[in-house]
């Protein structure tokens, strides 16, 4: 086995409806944030240059618009383009996307740390025994005695 897994997946239709749920939601959220962003300009530009930008109103309404616009020219442009993309695929089959797994495992280095601290947490549990009271003061050095199995 080479190590790879390919997937492998054909888009061959996009449903209409979907589509055009999907890009109002995306443009609309889009477009709360341009007028929210507008909002903050207009204070901040007001605050630098009183008396010059037009009423906070107008300006919001402006913005208001644009964005408006935006959302329902944007959602039939996307809408329009998924039916497009239905009449080419009828006839060049779709898009294919092939994505290729690697089954390696972890880089060199990576796996020699993992081996030495599984050594070291193996060591640790045949010296130290759970439930064992005296088991964090092994001051003098002296290795503990291991448990014998039982045999019958």
């Amino acid at each position: 086995m080479s190590g790879r897994r390919p997937i492998r997946l054909r888009l061959s239709e996009a449903d209409p409806w979907s589509v055009m749920v999907t890009s109002f939601l995306l443009l609309a959220g889009l477009g709360v944030l341009v007028v929210a962003t507008a909002g903050v300009s207009w204070f901040m530009l007001n605050a630098m240059a009183p008396d010059v930008l037009p009423a906070f109103s107008t300006f919001l309404a402006v913005a208001v618009g644009v964005v408006t616009v935006e959302v329902f020219l944007g959602t039939g442009l996307v809408t329009l383009g998924a039916f497009l993309y239905n009449l080419s695929a009828q006839y060049s089959g779709g898009v294919e996307i092939a994505v290729t797994e690697a089954l390696t495992g972890p880089p060199p280095a990576n796996a020699r740390a993992l081996l030495l601290m599984a050594r070291a947490r193996r060591r640790l549990r045949t010296h130290i025994a759970p439930g064992d009271p005296g088991a964090g003061d092994r001051s003098s050095g002296a290795r503990p005695a291991r448990a014998q199995r039982e045999t019958e």
